[in-house]
């Protein structure tokens, strides 16, 4: 093999682990889970350092394909990336219309305006 293509590979493989030298961070479906109970959580972690999530989304029902199911699920965590990889989970099984899917910093949560969640409210 020529110096070039080693070089080549040596850097699309650095590439790969990211520039923080370790595996980056990409998750994989593994099933969803339920978050965890937030109220209990509180008792032992201030609820301002837990991460809240929120989710909302359909999928064709698996026991007869005209039917669109809903589902709305809600959990906390100690991490943002906790609560992202929860939300990537149910995304990926329940992948139309989650609109309404979120993690925000802080237990309980603030209120939301209402309207689509895809919407920045104004002056943010």
């Amino acid at each position: 093999m020529s110096g070039k293509w080693m070089a080549s590979v040596a850097v699309v493989a650095g590439l790969m682990l990211g520039a923080g030298g370790g595996p980056a961070a990409a998750y994989e479906f593994t099933g969803t889970f339920p978050g965890g109970d937030c109220r209990k959580m509180a008792a032992s972690t201030p609820g301002a350092q837990l991460w809240y999530g929120h989710f909302t989304g359909r999928r064709q029902a698996p026991w007869n394909f005209d039917f669109i199911e809903g589902r709305t699920v809600e959990g906390c965590f100690r991490t943002k990336a906790e609560c992202d990889n929860w939300l990537y989970q149910w995304r990926s099984a329940w992948q139309f219309n989650f609109w309404n899917d979120y993690c925000v910093k802080g237990w309980p949560p603030k209120a939301r305006p209402a309207g689509p969640r895809t919407e920045v409210p104004f002056g943010q």
